[in-house]
């Protein structure tokens, strides 16, 4: 089965269009430029701290920064190899002692409150945390360690150091959880309510899946339609939300100057992307043969769709019009207590009792539980790819 691009009947009197880029036809629309005038003005001499600077959108947040002239930038991940590679990239900045690479790991707490302190940051974005779906759903323990326990240590520390702006990056999977992964993203996003009032202003910034010529999913595609292999999708009527890397920094940038109240912002993205569309759409960009399909199922906390808000979320215009928030309701009574139950759990590996916690703490979480087909969990290959609703083909790649 091949799949073309719907064209139509071109008018002689009509200019012709420019070509649409690679990535738009394969997100099915154009691509936001972000980061404008505003978030030039928000970083432009301040001192910036990004946590999980290695990641994909982490470095990438740290490129769009270091080209918008911070006075300093602390680059933070657990990955010391790493981040000195990235820290060598960074050579747009006047001069070396702008820049700071502090190795530490969000979960431990004093680590990273003296990293904060050392730095003084008067902007945080915070992107550390497990972003896999599948591995969070097989061990909550550490997706509640890295994404909630890590999130509530820097949220703390920044109130304690007077940080003047803390942005989180969180996921669309939190509209309406039905994931380990999604429960997490919005507990962190409820954090972020608790301390609202203080010396910090906060603001969270929902993503969708990140494609871009160095991304996971776009690089295996590549080299399974290339080589004539098998593409793994979970189900037919899967869908997904696609941004590029750099539509994710942009937002990231942006939300930092839009925050007022701990409001959580989304990019206008459309309609979620089939994901049977874009491998075809992908195929026919690389002018390849017909690509073979098999569907695996759905996982455990994968749904068919996505959506950017939940239905009793009220979406709020900015000045941007291609950007979106909401305030979400005010935390549940006793956060703080169940915050603890769920560190102590987590800590002693009561993966039960972790889901359990994560249901008291949220209602709106509904966790689906299905197994795949073959009764196991599939086995681990690149995030991007899974959590787009594409599996990989056992024994992994």
């Amino acid at each position: 089965m091949r799949w073309f691009l719907p064209r139509r009947p071109r008018d002689a009197a009509a200019p012709e269009p420019p070509p649409a880029s690679p990535l738009a036809l394969l997100m099915g629309r154009d691509e936001v430029v972000l980061s404008g005038h505003r978030g030039q003005r928000m970083v432009r001499g301040r001192r910036v701290l990004v946590t999980g600077a290695c990641g994909t959108v982490g470095s990438a947040l740290c490129h769009q920064v270091e080209r918008l002239g911070p006075a300093a930038l602390c680059l933070v991940d657990k990955d010391g190899q790493n981040l000195r590679r990235l820290g060598g990239e960074m050579t747009g900045l006047p001069d070396q002692d702008v820049l700071t690479l502090a190795e530490a790991d969000v979960r431990d707490e004093r680590r990273l409150d003296r990293v904060i302190a050392d730095a003084r940051p008067e902007l945080v974005f915070h992107a550390a945390g497990q972003n896999e779906l599948a591995k969070v759903e097989m061990d909550p323990c550490r997706g509640v360690a890295d994404n909630v326990l890590g999130t509530r240590h820097a949220v703390d520390s920044a109130v304690r150091h007077e940080v003047q702006r803390f942005v989180l990056v969180s996921s669309d999977k939190a509209a309406e959880p039905t994931s380990v992964f999604g429960a997490t993203m919005r507990l962190g996003e409820l954090l972020l309510q608790t301390a609202t009032g203080g010396p910090t202003c906060f603001a969270a910034v929902r993503v969708g899946n990140v494609i871009g010529e160095a991304a996971s999913l776009l690089a295996l595609l590549a080299h399974r339609i290339s080589c004539g292999e098998t593409v793994t999708i979970t189900h037919p009527e899967v869908a997904r939300h696609f941004m590029t890397v750099a539509e994710a920094a942009g937002l990231l940038i942006e939300a930092a100057a839009l925050a007022e109240e701990a409001e959580t912002f989304v990019l206008d993205m459309g309609s979620p992307v089939p994901v049977v569309d874009l491998v075809h759409r992908y195929a026919e960009q690389l002018r390849l043969p017909e690509v073979t399909i098999r569907f695996s199922g759905l996982g455990p906390g994968e749904k068919l769709a996505e959506k950017a808000f939940s239905d009793s979320e009220r979406r709020i215009r900015t000045v941007h019009p291609k950007i979106w928030a909401t305030r979400p309701a005010p935390p549940p009574a006793g956060l703080p207590q169940l915050l603890d139950a769920l560190d102590a759990a987590a800590g002693a590996g009561e993966a039960d009792e972790v889901r359990l916690l994560l249901r008291r703490l949220l209602p709106e979480y509904h966790p689906i539980r299905r197994p795949r087909p073959s009764g196991d969990p599939p086995p681990p290959g690149p995030s991007s790819l899974c959590d787009a609703g594409c599996s990989p083909d056992p024994p992994g790649l």
